[in-house]
């Protein structure tokens, strides 16, 4: 009988049987799945703004040939400093990656706040950087004086303009690209900075701090590999 009763037996409609049964937690979303997406996006943008630099580069007359467009650009002492710039705003994450590991509060506070402010410091020298290429005649916009109004054709009395030059268009275009990557990046170093300052030191907040340093490297690296590419070429 036990056993035609175990048989016969319907446990959905036993009462409780369903209310016993443990409740599977939920895993907490890791932001690290969202940033490291959001590198593999920036890393494709990058790559195929760099084959199309190379592919430009080799089309039609050979680049630095007479009749070609290709124009090599000067490099100005403020790339390096600015370059330079970068590195250390990296290595200020990085020292606060691991101060948070540690849970060194102070320590942590102090590496984000210098990060932050070279930061702003290399997006102040791309600036800077743009004006003495523009006081050079590397011209990034287009006023009267580059295209008057009414010519059949355009006219350019500067020697380096970004039609004349396309590995001036491809510079400034990287360039900006980057630096958008780097206001993006202010962005979050604020939201992180403002749970550095506001919460105690945990796994919580060194996770956020190592997420912004990660984001941070990766510029470091993708900044030195565009300047290696217009330097060799």
């Amino acid at each position: 009988m036990s056993l035609l009763h175990a048989l016969a037996e319907k446990p959905w409609l036993t009462p409780g049987v369903a209310g016993d049964a443990p409740q599977r937690a939920e895993a907490p979303w890791d932001r690290g799945i969202g940033v490291g997406l959001f590198l593999v996006v920036v890393t494709m943008i990058f790559a195929l703004v760099t084959m199309a630099y190379l592919m430009r580069m080799g089309h039609g007359v050979p680049a630095g040939s007479q009749g070609s467009d290709w124009r090599t650009l000067r490099e100005p002492p403020l790339l390096w400093i600015n370059t330079g710039i970068l590195a250390a705003s990296s290595l200020a994450f990085l020292l606060a990656e691991r101060s948070a590991r540690h849970g060194d509060g102070t320590a942590t506070r102090s590496g984000m706040i210098a990060g932050g402010l070279l930061g702003f410091a290399f997006l102040g020298g791309q600036f800077l950087l743009w004006q003495k290429l523009s006081d050079w005649g590397y011209v990034l916009l287009f006023s009267a004086g580059l295209c008057k109004v009414g010519d059949p054709l355009f006219t350019f009395p500067f020697p380096q303009t970004i039609l004349g030059n396309p590995a001036l268009a491809f510079f400034y275009l990287i360039s900006v690209l980057h630096g958008l990557h780097i206001a993006g990046g202010l962005v979050a170093w604020a939201l992180t900075a403002r749970h550095v300052f506001a919460e105690a030191p945990g796994a919580a907040t060194a996770r956020m701090v190592q997420l912004c340093a990660r984001y941070w490297h990766f510029l470091l690296l993708v900044w030195a590999l565009m300047m290696g590419l217009f330097v060799s070429t």
